[in-house]
């Protein structure tokens, strides 16, 4: 690498996900990482907070540490992620940056993988004191009136990708000579008749893909609405293409509603009031999340190697090549 000196921290290799340096990334990855790997190599947690600071942050390190980056799959389809992490990759190395690897998890996000029954129920049977058929009872009245969220943010995702798709950033450019160059006799400058001819060539390709560009947002909501409205908890779609942040915040608070949660001065188990506005109940529910985050990361650890196949491999994959990078 060729600005190692520069690299403000003491491993080898920079992995930049998602999420905060308190969240399920941070938590997950320092603890896997630190077991499967060790030292060989020594990898750095980059938590980014969102998809688009992980592009700000490989490019801000990524000439003084080889990246392997992480990204939310979100709404889109494997394929479809597939495509956008290979755009990224190119682009990225293009400037002179190392990638190890980028991609995104095979399910929604990280708190997905959580919700795997060898997970998700021994850790809430724990902390509420109640037997799976409480918690798979709370399920299935929360997935169902989540589903008009979910197929929502679902078709927004497509909106979004649609429209990020048609960026006239790089469409409008391609091809044209914008600098000077060089030769015998010095700086030469474009030439502003052929760029100008070549800028308006552009425009109206450009203006061409943005006419046959579909996104029918409607459409898009109500073919996942009438697929998910009727969800239930031995389904298993939700698992892997819902937001599963929103499902185990929807849980936690039917739990604590329920069952309670202990008091921060006294210790006693009380019952919470969730009746107030999103805001509130955020705050009243994040040092709840904040308690059970590390249970249900090591729940996942510990259940990884008899979880399901894809997840195994996931993982494998991920370890596999980290470690087959050498600096």
């Amino acid at each position: 690498m060729p600005y190692r000196s520069a690299y403000p921290r003491p491993g080898q290799v920079a992995l930049l996900c998602e999420g905060d340096v308190i969240g399920y990334e941070a938590t997950l990855f320092q603890k896997w990482t630190g077991t499967e790997l060790g030292n060989e190599p020594l990898v750095d947690i980059w938590c980014c907070g969102t998809s688009s600071s992980i592009l700000g942050i490989s490019d801000a390190i990524g000439r003084s540490r080889p990246i392997f980056a992480i990204e939310d799959r979100d709404f889109r389809s494997l394929d479809e992620a597939r495509d956008d992490c290979a755009r990224i990759r190119k682009d990225r190395e293009s400037r002179a940056i190392k990638i190890i690897s980028w991609s995104t998890w095979n399910r929604c996000e990280i708190e997905n993988y959580l919700l795997e029954p060898d997970v998700l129920l021994p850790v809430f049977r724990t902390a509420f004191s109640c037997s799976d058929d409480d918690i798979i009872k709370a399920l299935n009245e929360i997935l169902p009136a989540l589903a008009l969220f979910q197929a929502s943010q679902y078709a927004m995702s497509r909106a979004r990708r649609t429209w990020l798709l048609a960026d006239p950033t790089s469409a409008l450019l391609s091809g044209l000579r914008l600098r000077p160059e060089w030769n015998d006799q010095g700086i030469v400058m474009p030439d502003y008749d052929r760029f100008h001819t070549g800028l308006e060539k552009n425009r109206d390709a450009w203006r061409k893909q943005l006419q046959a560009t579909q996104c029918d947002v409607v459409a898009d909501f109500d073919a996942k609405f009438g697929l998910w409205k009727s969800c239930q908890y031995q389904d298993d779609f939700w698992r892997r293409d819902w937001a599963g942040k929103e499902i185990l915040h929807c849980l936690r608070i039917a739990m604590t509603s329920r069952f309670g949660w202990p008091n921060a001065e006294s210790g006693a188990r009380e019952t919470l009031d969730w009746t107030m506005n999103r805001e509130k109940r955020e705050a009243q529910d994040r040092p709840i999340e904040a308690a059970l985050r590390p249970r249900m990361i090591d729940q996942f650890l510990s259940a990884l190697p008899t979880l399901a196949r894809e997840i195994g491999e996931e993982f494998a994959n991920m370890n596999t090549g980290i470690k087959a990078y050498r600096v």
